[in-house]
């Protein structure tokens, strides 16, 4: 009760952050001790970000050792979750910022973000903890933005985020949350605080700014030869919702006139903050989770008819080609079998290269089960130069993948394909939505070239 009784009485940045950091060492070393001693796992940092694994959508999806292991940490973080969420309200409070914004401690990587900023906002209600009296500048007269400012801030926010973005995925090949969420959140942030400082400005302005700098942002991605056409138009919706949010955030900051001193020091969240955060999630990265795509189709003919078809097939007429293959991602053409039953190579051709699938089981005619041995690049990028982004290399893997026949009746067939593969790209349910939808595309294109092949047959 005492601890929710103070929830009014703010809270100096320097004890917020010697009351965090000493929390948050105390709640590391109990989760690693518990983790190991009780249930011999190992604990990383990583894990309070995805735990057990990005397809685990429920607790009842836990088999009973990682419930119970949840459970205890679940028990272990509550007090530690109530003391953190107290200590950020009060420093909200002394910060004069809105006790709502309390909601982003819950949020991964941008909790980090506003941690920070309380750590380094000076305060407007003097804490009775504080031993110095905090002189408050006038507030400074509202003054109309000139497109110069307007100009200055675009292009200063984006002379940092266009190198932290070639930092992140080209020299670390980290496509992490540091550069999917915490960049263009701070990118948003930052491109407002620095057009609010000296002369605070209004909340439509602010806005306009960050619009405005996040278009200019993504056109240098692209005419600098740093990321292609198509994979910046899919993180626009993640990117627009984090940077309207950083915006959010830069506007009620940089309103208070007792911020503005404080601009400078916020930059060191930024830089070096955010290749700080990417180079841990680099060291600590762990294995991402293998997701399965399973698309199924009917076809007028028995199993006999279509098996000749699945182990291998002629072209795919160009006439059938859907529009997402017109922007460049990978599609298949034919099929082609070395030799017969398990031990076998099947070469399935795509517009990029050869996927080579030994086969691991060869049920006639009912199943094919094959392993990928080799995989070509997953798209050619839409861009002006020929680019070779890391992510076409090593983040979009394909481990195996099963033809399975299921007689019908009516001399009729269910066809089914499934593809199990990684996607080593972060937040991974959200590059998983783009990328199962692309490989239930490649599923479609095959299955009904199969089936109207076999029905031809028929």
């Amino acid at each position: 009760m005492k601890l929710i009784d103070s929830l009014n009485t703010p809270v100096t940045r320097g004890r917020y952050a010697q009351v965090g950091f000493s929390l948050m060492l105390v709640k590391y070393a109990i989760d690693i001790l518990v983790a190991w001693v009780f249930f011999e796992k190992l604990w990383s940092p990583r894990k309070y970000i995805i735990w057990p694994d990005d397809d685990t959508v429920t607790f009842f999806n836990l088999g009973p050792d990682d419930r119970n292991f949840g459970l205890t940490m679940l028990a272990l973080s509550i007090p530690f979750i109530i003391i953190g969420t107290v200590m950020t309200f009060r420093r909200l409070l002394s910060a004069d910022l809105p006790r709502g914004l309390v909601v982003l401690f819950f949020v991964p990587v941008l909790n980090l973000f506003l941690i920070g900023l309380l750590c380094l906002l000076p305060a407007k209600v003097v804490s009775p903890l504080e031993e110095v009296t905090i002189l408050e500048p006038p507030t400074p007269k509202l003054v109309p933005p000139t497109w110069g400012v307007i100009f200055r801030s675009t292009v200063v926010s984006c002379m940092i985020t266009v190198p932290l973005a070639f930092f992140g995925a080209n020299i670390l090949q980290n496509y992490g949350f540091g550069l999917f969420i915490g960049l263009p959140f701070a990118h948003g942030f930052f491109s407002v605080l620095s057009f609010g400082w000296h002369n605070p400005q209004p909340f439509g302005s602010c806005m306009k700014v960050g619009y405005y700098s996040s278009l200019l942002a993504f056109l240098l991605l692209f005419f600098l030869a740093i990321e292609g056409a198509i994979c910046l138009i899919m993180f626009i919706p993640i990117g627009l919702v984090l940077s309207n949010l950083g915006c959010v955030l830069g506007y009620l900051v940089q309103r208070r006139p007792a911020s503005q001193a404080a601009f400078p020091l916020l930059l060191l969240l930024q830089f070096p903050g955010l290749p700080l955060l990417m180079g841990m999630e680099q060291i600590l990265q762990d294995a991402s989770p293998i997701r399965e795509v399973i698309s199924v189709i009917e076809i007028n003919a028995p199993p006999e008819k279509v098996w000749p078809q699945v182990i291998a097939f002629p072209p795919i007429p160009e006439a059938n080609r859907h529009w997402m293959f017109l922007t460049g991602i990978a599609y298949p053409i034919r099929a082609e079998i070395e030799g017969k039953g398990v031990g076998a190579v099947r070469n399935c051709i795509f517009s990029t290269g050869p996927f080579v699938e030994p086969i691991t089981r060869w049920d006639e005619p009912n199943r094919l089960s094959f392993d990928v041995a080799s995989q070509p690049c997953p798209m050619k990028e839409w861009s002006p130069y020929n680019i070779h982004p890391p992510h076409l290399d090593h983040h979009l893997i394909s481990k195996k993948g099963e033809f399975r026949l299921i007689r019908l009746e009516g001399n009729r067939t269910r066809l089914e394909g499934s593809t199990w593969y990684s996607n080593n790209m972060w937040p991974n349910g959200y590059w998983g939505m783009w990328s199962d939808a692309i490989l239930h595309g490649i599923h479609l294109r095959v299955l009904d070239h199969i089936r109207t092949e076999a029905e031809k047959l028929q």
